[in-house]
């Protein structure tokens, strides 16, 4: 027995058992599908590329098949550890645009644009400048701000130069006063280690008497009793269990599993649980509907100098770089080695910026399981604010069985439009003077691949999901809406979501860094430190 039950030790998770377990008066417990996340890969910031080539902490998750992408099924990576996906994902901290929350409040969420998030992302750094307007200083995770442009290797500080030739704007700080340009490319490392979720959050307070954590375990249901949420029902093995919460049930696992878990209580569309013989508790046809995910496409230029990260992802050099990582902290592990990114408009009448470069000093395909062995780099292009919408649905009435994952990819015209100008501005910007020295050759799309139909069929054979879904249990007032601005499950008591997949849309950004910002805003409502008829 509890007073809240919390489902997911992903990133929310973890902020919530940190927040509400501080009052040692509070009963809370966590649980978590997967492990503790304590080997070296998970906490060596360049860990994440072994992570993603073996799979280990994952779901390993693939979409149906993508009509707009010729039928290719996407891998879906969700971290399946204590941590989630802030244990095994790439470490970029970029929150989103500002006009991004804005538009959240705008639709009807008030309490949620960005002067009002601001104090949690706030609350959640321990920025490596310090505390300033825009960061904070002594929250649980450290936040690496980059290198200056000066400091940058000799092709980043190339690529970054070049944008700037191109008639983009230096950005030192892409999550401070505007986010559009180019420049360093914040993290989340310090000290030579991730700063995960359960690194950050978590572990420091596992011994708290009065915080249990429950690993290894799935839940299969929330109980329902007379409209209010009692506790859930989970499996181990062969055992399954019932833990009682007192006060709330708090879903937090994640975009696709918290719509899959409420679906299978029999809180969904009625026509789909029918068809699993799942008996209606609550009616609301939104659940998993809105999914929303980035989608990126690449451009690969080979250069003609020694100087990108090829030579450490070979595997002598990487031998060596591990074992000076263990034995001394040290050498080029200690970062996510990205150290630029930039963010621009597809389009000049747009107030905000609508695609984002993450620009990695190697070239790689199959989500980093195949390495092109020649020195360059990439133009790691992402659609930030995606038209399209899918789902996630329940193939049957066991918590064993994955859902339907159907991000429903290219389905509008502008989604394609803007990774086609997305490869066009970054040929633009390869082709100034400051990269002439150095660029040689494009590899992909290759410059044979120029009208808007190649580019299509190009974008279309090899874009890649960026693992960003969201919006599954999507926050509003509308039908189209699951919980409401202070994150309850619409129709019914004791029962919240707090993840990723309350965002009404998708911010311009990374979502780890909004998924923290949405957990810390949460957890003052739940412990009643936010007035009742307000979400600020």
């Amino acid at each position: 027995m509890a007073d809240y039950v919390i489902i997911g030790g992903g990133s929310a998770g973890c902020v919530l058992a940190n927040r509400l377990s501080a009052d040692p008066a509070i009963k809370v417990t966590l649980i978590e599908a997967g492990p503790e996340s304590n080997n070296v890969f998970y906490r060596m910031p360049a860990g994440f590329f072994r992570l993603m080539q073996s799979g280990a902490g994952n779901w390993n998750y693939e979409t149906t098949p993508q009509q707009g992408l010729g039928g290719r099924s996407m891998y879906v990576p969700r971290g399946k550890v204590l941590g989630g996906s802030s244990s095994i994902n790439g470490l970029v901290h970029a929150r989103g645009n500002p006009g991004d929350f804005d538009r959240w409040s705008q639709m009807g969420n008030r309490g949620w644009s960005y002067a009002d998030c601001l104090p949690y992302f706030r609350r959640s750094e321990k920025h490596e400048n310090g505390a300033s307007e825009y960061h904070g200083g002594d929250g649980p995770v450290q936040v690496s701000s980059g290198p200056p442009l000066e400091a940058m290797s000799p092709v980043a500080r190339a690529i970054v130069e070049a944008a700037v030739q191109a008639g983009h704007p230096y950005n030192p700080d892409q999550n401070g006063a505007t986010q559009e340009g180019f420049g360093p490319a914040s993290g989340t490392f310090g000290e030579g280690l991730r700063q995960s979720a359960y690194h950050c959050y978590l572990r420091p307070v596992m011994a708290r008497p009065n915080l249990s954590i429950i690993t290894g375990a799935q839940v299969s249901r929330i109980l329902v009793e007379g409209g209010r949420a009692v506790g859930v029902e989970l499996s181990r093995g062969r055992s399954v269990q019932r833990i009682h919460a007192n006060a709330e049930v708090i879903l937090s696992a994640g975009a696709i599993h918290s719509p899959q878990i409420l679906q299978l209580s029999g809180i969904g569309d009625p026509g789909l649980l029918a068809d699993h013989g799942i008996a209606v508790v609550q009616p609301l046809r939104a659940v998993g509907e809105n999914l929303k995910d980035h989608l990126a496409v690449t451009v690969q230029e080979t250069i003609t100098q020694p100087w990108s990260a090829l030579a450490y992802v070979q595997p002598l050099a990487a031998a060596k770089a591990l074992l000076q990582y263990a034995l001394f902290k040290s050498g080029p592990t200690l970062t996510n080695g990205l150290e630029a990114m930039g963010f621009v408009k597809s389009r000049p009448d747009l107030s905000d910026p609508d695609i984002q470069y993450h620009l990695p000093l190697l070239m790689y395909s199959d989500h980093g399981r195949q390495i092109v062995q020649r020195e360059g780099f990439m133009f790691h292009i992402t659609a930030c604010q995606p038209e399209s919408r899918g789902s996630v649905r329940i193939r049957s009435a066991g918590i064993a069985d994955a859902p339907a994952i159907d991000p429903n990819y290219l389905a509008t015209g502008e989604d394609m439009r803007v990774l086609r100008e997305g490869i066009r501005i970054a040929r633009d910007i390869i082709s100034r003077p400051a990269l002439a020295d150095l660029r040689d050759d494009e590899l992909g799309p290759g410059l044979a691949c120029q009208s808007d139909a190649e580019l299509d069929d190009y974008i279309r054979k090899t874009a890649v999901s960026v693992y960003h879904h969201v919006g599954t249990c999507r926050m509003g007032d509308g039908d189209d809406c699951v919980v409401d601005a202070r994150l309850r499950v619409h129709g019914l008591d004791a029962l919240r979501v707090v993840d990723a997949s309350i965002m009404p849309d998708i911010v311009s950004g990374n979502t780890n860094a909004a998924t923290l910002m949405i957990a810390e805003k949460a957890s003052n409502m739940i412990l009643g430190r936010i007035p009742q008829g307000d979400t600020q």
